[in-house]
């Protein structure tokens, strides 16, 4: 029997001093049976020679270009022009280890009733080979480790979003007749929104983290993940979405909560930004938009408090918050 083909889509802004060794990492998967299309998001480095070169050497490999259009454009351009029966994201500064591809795939050949399989993830700082959890904390793990219907793992997703692009392979199928592609309003956080809406829409998941299939996401200074006020207002615009969809009050009360904390998040983004006094006004102004007693109280603590000091307060919150939820739901 044929390996299933795999279509791999790789987004690519102004990253062609990186997309040389994501692409190397894929032609070195055991699974050699894949297409690949690097969607060049209006790129004006020099990623279009650096991708020629693997396309004249490759005939798996595809090159597009579009003007650009953000991230979730690219991605959904990505799969369109693409025809595998499996879908693999994975961004043009990252790499896979050299099994990803095989076994994934190979699950999701003898499991018809599984359309979503993925594992685990490391970070590595760039120029260096050290492989870590996150680059908050560096031996913790914090991504979803779970399988089952999607709606039994909607809790864990809205939380925050623990799952990442490369982490899945999943079934074409299951975008087209099922998720739908990716929401191209979102700034960010669009990989978050998607996830999300598999579990609303009851995908079934599996976890497979077997040796040798981690995706690796590499940190960087341009690293989206590193711009806090375009990843905050995206977060704040995706919970604000999740309100007309999550199936109990105790999601809804779970989301407004860490929703208050996105908006505390942006207050003291604008304190470091903008000075205390715009920081102030933007918290009493929520505080009373959103009939918050909280954000009321955060008014007042970011008077009196040190930017450096109501980060803290904020991330002993969310941490409190994040344990005592997941606690909640794993019970």
């Amino acid at each position: 029997m044929n390996q299933p083909l795999v279509s791999v889509i790789v987004p690519c802004y102004n990253y062609g001093r990186f997309i040389a060794e994501t692409l190397e990492s894929l032609q070195n998967q055991t699974l050699q049976n894949w297409e690949c299309v690097v969607v060049d998001d209006g790129s004006t480095d020099d990623s279009a020679e650096v991708v020629q070169k693997f396309v004249e050497s490759d005939p798996r490999i595809r090159y597009v270009y579009q003007q650009n259009q953000g991230l979730p454009a690219a991605r959904n351009t990505g799969i369109r022009a693409t025809t595998g029966k499996y879908i693999q994201f994975l961004d043009s500064d990252d790499l896979l280890q050299p099994d990803k591809l095989q076994h994934h795939t190979a699950y999701l050949e003898t499991h018809a009733e599984v359309e979503l399989v993925y594992g685990g993830l490391r970070y590595f700082y760039d120029g260096t080979s050290e492989l870590i959890f996150s680059p908050q904390h560096k031996n913790t793990p914090w991504t979803l480790d779970k399988s089952g219907e999607g709606i039994a793992l909607l809790p864990f997703l809205v939380i925050s979003c623990v799952i990442m692009p490369p982490m899945p392979v999943m079934r074409r199928t299951t975008i087209e007749k099922v998720t739908g592609l990716f929401t191209e309003d979102l700034p960010s956080c669009e990989d978050w929104e998607f996830w999300i809406r598999c579990c609303y829409k009851n995908v079934q998941f599996k976890y497979l983290d077997l040796p040798n299939t981690l995706p690796l996401m590499r940190l960087h200074h341009t690293s989206m993940t590193r711009n806090r006020i375009v990843m905050v207002n995206s977060f704040i615009e995706v919970r604000q979405r999740l309100r007309p969809i999550l199936p109990t009050p105790q999601l809804v009360k779970l989301n407004e909560t860490l929703l208050n904390n996105d908006f505390v998040e942006k207050c003291i983004l604008t304190l470091e930004r903008e000075g205390r006094k715009a920081a102030i006004r933007e918290a009493f102004y929520l505080s009373i938009e959103r009939k918050s007693s909280i954000l009321l109280g955060w008014s007042i603590l970011l008077f009196a408090l040190p930017p450096t000091w109501a980060v803290k307060l904020l991330q002993l919150q969310r941490s409190f918050h994040k344990r005592f939820y997941h606690w909640v739901f794993k019970k």
